[in-house]
């Protein structure tokens, strides 16, 4: 049975990031269902009918999300009647529930609201109390083999993600359901401190190995993405108990080939592990940033909670903010520049004890576009770490544009962070020594 989703906006062509696509991927897979096509369609309403013409004869359950809104350029309940040759009827039930969200909102509904309210003739209206945009549940008769006759299911869901995740659990994955067949689980690692083809080298007879075991209902996908490298393993069977152990059983021979370069699983990022082991070892944290302005506390403070171990963020972009800030000496600026080993250890030691933070992270390097040098080319980072002893810098010479550079830079001293905090467990010393 083939699983199909249309994704409706002229802004998804133009640039805008569809998350609906992944998170229905993915919400399928829970039910042994994979999407066979997925497709994003213009505001044209040719284009529209066309596709679902197309998904009609191809595919049982059809996704539609966007195109619900009150505008002019709204246009799937139109395409739908089009593709379907059913009318489009007005809705006492829709215009209701749609009157009643102005009502709480305290507005008055604009008349072209009205539009929302309009149904396939004998859809099922899909609850969105979130939004104004109603959902709808049509069924589809289609030819099935020789004399046999089937029904395709149409979900037509508002685009926004806040409004589509909630009716997608709520309206849609009852129905689904129903065509469970397989189960399919899955789970994700994510690794730093090695590339791509270092990680595939390292995995590859596993995966062999694996595959060979169980042709088809294993499959694995590897991405890189700023310095980070996903892995993500499905299995798909009728017994939960051996998904289950089979997922086990993988999980640990990665874990076993890749070691502490494993930093999570599934959701975990950087910045929530490091700051997982920054709230079990009670250390609080600053952070001193040069060439990415911020960025670093941008992520660290992006964690639930990170109130309890951050203490305080240094953007000591100019040399005059290093020397007044963060007490990096003028010799030192003079002598070996902004963009040095020296000038990493003397912004971690300064914002250290101008802040009475237990550790520190400092960052300085050369983001470009321009401003490099032969000596020091763009893509030229230093990143310090101040804890209990010496502090350590690191010297990487990351490749990409600024964005990129500047992300790596964080990424990498999350890392650094994260393996010192680590140590601390493997070396109890360090865990007791205090700061002096």
């Amino acid at each position: 049975m083939k699983t199909e989703l249309i994704c409706a906006g002229t802004e998804l062509l133009e640039g805008k990031l569809n998350t609906n696509s992944s998170y229905i991927g993915e919400r399928l897979g829970w039910y042994g269902l994979e999407l066979s096509f997925v497709t994003t369609v213009g505001d044209n309403i040719a284009d529209l009918e066309q596709t679902l013409k197309l998904a009609l004869s191809r595919s049982s359950i059809i996704i539609i999300t966007g195109g619900l809104g009150p505008t002019f350029d709204d246009l799937t309940r139109e395409a739908v009647s089009a593709a379907t040759g059913r009318k489009l009827v007005l809705s006492r039930e829709a215009l209701s529930a749609i009157a009643a969200m102005f009502v709480r909102r305290g507005i008055e509904m604009p008349k072209n609201n009205e539009r929302q309210a309009y149904v396939i003739e004998g859809a099922k209206l899909l609850a969105n109390p979130l939004g104004t945009a109603p959902g709808q549940l049509v069924a589809v008769e289609k030819a099935a083999g020789k004399d046999k006759k089937d029904n395709a299911l149409l979900f037509l869901l508002p685009g926004p993600p806040k409004e589509m995740q909630p009716m997608f659990e709520r309206e849609v994955a009852p129905y689904l359901k129903k065509y469970e067949s397989m189960i399919k689980k899955s789970f994700a690692l994510h690794v730093f401190g090695l590339g791509e083809s270092a990680v595939d080298e390292k995995i590859r007879k596993i995966v062999e190995a694996e595959r060979k075991l169980d042709a088809g209902g294993v499959s694995f996908t590897i991405l890189a993405r700023q310095m980070i490298v996903d892995l993500v393993v499905s299995v798909r069977g009728k017994d939960e108990m051996l998904v289950d152990e089979m997922l086990h059983n993988i999980k640990n021979e990665f874990y076993e080939a890749l070691g502490e370069n494993i930093y999570g699983e599934d959701k975990a990022t950087l910045e929530s592990v490091a700051g997982g082991l920054l709230m079990k070892h009670r250390k609080t944290l600053v952070t001193a940033e040069s060439c990415t302005g911020g960025l670093l506390s941008q992520k660290i403070t992006s964690v639930p909670g990170s109130s309890f171990y951050f203490k305080q963020g240094f953007v000591t972009y100019s040399n005059e903010s290093k020397v007044k800030e963060l007490g990096v000496s003028e010799e030192t600026l003079n002598k070996f520049g902004a963009v040095s080993e020296e000038t990493a250890i003397e912004m971690a030691e300064g914002a250290r004890k101008a802040s009475g933070a237990d550790l520190a992270l400092s960052i300085t390097g050369v983001a470009g576009p321009s401003g490099g040098t032969s000596q020091k080319p763009v893509g030229l980072v230093y990143v310090g770490f101040s804890g209990s002893g010496p502090v350590k810098v690191f010297k990487i010479n990351f490749p990409g544009s600024r964005t990129d550079i500047r992300e790596r830079a964080a990424n990498q001293a999350l890392d650094v962070l994260r393996r010192a905090l680590m140590e601390m467990e493997t070396k109890p010393e360090l865990k007791r020594k205090s700061r002096k």
